[in-house]
């Protein structure tokens, strides 16, 4: 029988310490979910380390991150490692990103990865007078 070899996947590229420390996305989990989205506007990405569209959007995401900065909170919830989390809501699709408010409660969604107009439109409409 006739096989294709495939050579072995290079490992995965390291995160660099510096850029990380540098963004003010922060990363949400089962853990800390229910703190990290109480006591101030917070969007949140939910997405997957498999999923193209979420690759996409995310230089996006963190761009406006850092121009909303200390206006608004952003982070990242990856679904395959906080499941809980991603059941909880409901979500179902991604990436999908959800403004909580200050006291936790759930503002508004959307799907699908955008343009930087277009997020910027879902925050103002969803935190209004939090204008980057």
């Amino acid at each position: 029988m006739f096989r294709n070899r495939r050579s072995a996947a290079p490992p995965p590229a390291e995160p660099d310490p510096i850029e990380e420390a540098a963004s003010p996305v922060i990363v949400i989990d089962d853990d800390n979910f229910m703190d990290q989205t109480a006591g101030g506007v917070t969007v949140v990405d939910f997405w997957a380390a498999w999923c193209a569209p979420c690759k996409a959007f995310a230089p996006v995401f963190t761009a406006a991150a850092v121009d909303y900065e200390g206006k608004v909170r952003f982070g990242k919830c990856d679904v395959d490692a906080s499941p809980s989390t991603a059941a909880l809501l409901g979500i179902l699709s991604i990436p999908t990103l959800a403004v909580f408010g200050a006291d936790g409660s759930e503002l508004g969604r959307v799907s699908g990865a955008m343009p930087r107009r277009q997020l910027d439109a879902v925050i103002e409409r969803l935190a209004p007078g939090s204008s980057a």
